[in-house]
């Protein structure tokens, strides 16, 4: 399966051709679907709620989104929206799902090329008492550098999130993720899920304990890892789904 990859753009870079924008669009198309079928497999939605929007390669400002009205399970290539800057649909029989917010993310951010945010029970109660998750496995702990608070929706989204968090903890709302893939910002959400799991269990057995110091300093992930570790996840789960056919 081929993969979105980590790549950094430079004053040097040739211009894409076409060919190959069609290939990169064809590769965001495929991650970002079977992404969504993966959440909605793992039980990461609630009804119709949650959008994900991934930058489109091209010169316009455009992008990839999930449709309305659709389950994640269910959602194939050809499900998938493209809109302007304006939401405007560009290509796809869809309308596009809400979305606006995380665009404003992306403006903001040019590192951050995708973004979910998905109505996951775990992380929807923690974000119910609005704070930060406790670094209290080395799990949660590749999360303490990365993730940032926003208290109310009257706060601006870009102002929370800030030039370096990719995990956005909203109050009441549960969290949204970005990262420079689909994979990785993917990977956040999945971790952040986990951590919130594993916080309302200690919490209520009433044996929380944080990481020492000393380990918090070392223990760090990096967006290229991120990325890995949920791409391989979703390459053996497009491969199980490929055997069921």
């Amino acid at each position: 399966m081929t993969t979105q990859t980590l790549t950094t753009s430079t004053a040097t870079d040739s211009t894409p051709t076409a060919k190959d924008l069609d290939q990169q669009r064809a590769t965001i198309r495929r991650d970002l679907a079977a992404t969504l079928r993966w959440f909605g497999a793992h039980g990461y939605q609630f009804g119709l709620a949650g959008h994900a929007t991934v930058r489109d390669p091209g010169p316009q400002e455009r992008y990839w989104v999930n449709p309305a009205g659709l389950p994640f399970a269910a959602v194939t290539e050809d499900d998938l929206v493209l809109v302007d800057a304006d939401g405007a649909v560009v290509e796809g029989r869809h309308s596009a799902a809400g979305y606006q917010s995380q665009v404003e993310v992306h403006r903001a951010r040019p590192d951050l090329a995708a973004g979910f945010h998905v109505h996951a029970p775990y992380i929807f109660a923690w974000s119910s008492a609005g704070g930060l998750l406790d670094p209290i496995t080395t799990d949660a702990a590749w999360l303490a550098p990365v993730q940032a608070l926003r208290e109310s929706f009257d706060q601006p989204i870009t102002e929370a999130i800030g030039p370096t968090a990719r995990v956005l903890i909203q109050r009441a709302h549960g969290a949204a993720t970005f990262g420079a893939t689909i994979a990785e910002a993917a990977y956040w959400f999945v971790a952040v899920e986990r951590a919130a799991h594993a916080q309302l269990v200690a919490e209520a057995a009433g044996r929380v304990r944080l990481v020492d110091d000393a380990v918090l300093a070392t223990w760090q992930l990096t967006p290229a890892s991120a990325h890995a570790q949920f791409q391989a996840l979703l390459d053996h789960f497009v491969a199980g789904e490929d055997a069921r056919r």
